[in-house]
């Protein structure tokens, strides 16, 4: 499953599940995939998450969030082992470093310290070949602000990390064409760090766009979920979750529709032959697989979109990205809003979509004038898992929730 050319695909395991995908964890170990593990962290110390399935973990606590407090002289000393322990145990080929929260007050010189600890403890538990990446949770308005922005990342540069994962509260699948042009900006100026940038969280044209302009050189989310962040949810008690209703992804609209949203859509004259799937390796049945092949049709579509970006020069790219992808789309959804659904909804979503579409194109062709070809370019992640991958790399790494 991964495509000729720069772009890899890596697989990124929450600690909290890891136990229930053992299997598939080792498939795709097996298969030569990269395994990301998130440790989860920064969800123990959170008021809405501490208590869910990261509490079970080895350094979680069911019963309250952990505080800084509770990371003084002689207290939770085997905390980084633990930690080690079970990213060796898992065949992990990186991890995510125990971060918290940018802002709440007291974690930041405890995150250094637990990165350091964790890199001797991966040593001595035989993990030397298992790499660390810094994590980021940050709220866009403080990424935005230079000064928060700074003392976000200080000291990151003398870690042993490889890779920094920024998390942004605010941004992912559905942000705003000023909100993405902003992050895009902000998220260049940590370019000095030295690292290569990977954005988590960061599904849609929002987040391509941040691989197209520079910004980073790495991408993760998950397939229908996992597309956007919100710190908000981490603030507040949990409520139950639900399953997930099979959705089909649309390209052209640059979102899912639920099954019954996507018969609907597809009812209207002229909608199949222009937005439905005619990739017969991926949705040899058109619609009909697009809604119950969702996942793979997704995973197909998405994979495409990285491949081509990767195989432009990176001086390039946000051209080709304005012209390839997002023209079309606006094109599409221009043409979309003019039809008459017997479904009020979905009326509702296609005009969304066109202003929100029309808007992101306005702010990233007015960002592309700007730049003049002076823009900055992230580095790209260099390829951990277990088949050699040369070349310079263009990443999309898939969220295994």
């Amino acid at each position: 499953m991964r495509p000729a050319g720069w772009h890899f695909v890596a697989s990124y395991f929450d600690a909290a599940y890891v136990r229930g995908q053992g299997d598939f964890l080792r498939m795709l170990k097996a298969a030569g995939f990269e395994i990301v593990l998130d440790l989860n962290a920064a969800e123990t110390a959170a008021p809405g998450r501490f208590g869910s399935a990261v509490s079970k973990l080895p350094w979680g606590n069911p019963d309250r969030p952990w505080l800084p407090a509770d990371f003084g002289p002689g207290r939770n000393d085997d905390f980084c082992k633990r930690m080690a322990d079970f990213a060796v145990q898992n065949a992990a080929n990186a991890i995510l470093s125990p971060t918290h929260i940018v802002g709440d007050e007291g974690w930041h010189t405890i995150d250094r310290s637990l990165c350091e600890r964790l890199r001797v403890e991966l040593d001595r538990a035989g993990g030397r070949n298992v790499a660390i990446d810094y994590s980021l949770i940050i709220a866009a308005r403080d990424l935005r602000e230079p000064s928060r922005r700074a003392a976000a990342v200080d000291g990151v540069t003398d870690l042993p990390v490889q890779n920094v994962w920024l998390r942004v509260s605010g941004f992912g699948a559905t942000a705003t064409g000023a909100g993405t042009r902003a992050l895009i900006e902000a998220t260049r100026s940590l370019h000095d760090l030295g690292r290569p940038l990977v954005i988590d969280m960061a599904g849609g044209f929002a987040g391509l766009s941040t691989l197209a302009f520079g910004a980073v050189g790495g991408i993760s989310h998950g397939v229908g979920q996992r597309e956007a962040f919100d710190l908000a949810d981490w603030r507040k008690p949990r409520g139950k979750g639900g399953g997930s209703p099979s959705r089909a992804y649309i390209p052209e609209l640059d979102r899912y529709l639920d099954e019954q949203q996507a018969r609907a859509f597809f009812a209207a004259r002229g909608t199949e032959a222009r937005f439905a799937c005619n990739d017969t390796n991926c949705c040899r049945n058109g619609v009909d697989d697009m809604v119950e092949n969702g996942h793979a049709h997704f995973i197909t579509q998405r994979s495409r979109q990285v491949e081509q970006l990767a195989c432009v020069p990176e001086g390039r790219r946000a051209e080709h990205f304005l012209l390839h992808d997002l023209d079309p789309a606006v094109r599409s959804t221009r043409q979309a809003a003019k039809l008459k659904f017997a479904d009020d909804g979905v009326q509702k979503l296609v005009g969304e979509a066109k202003s929100r579409l029309t808007r992101l194109r306005d702010a990233l062709g007015a960002l592309h004038e700007a730049d003049a070809g002076s823009a900055t370019h992230g580095r790209a992640p260099a390829f951990r898992g277990g088949h050699g991958s040369g070349g310079k790399i263009t990443a999309i790494m898939g969220r295994v929730p």
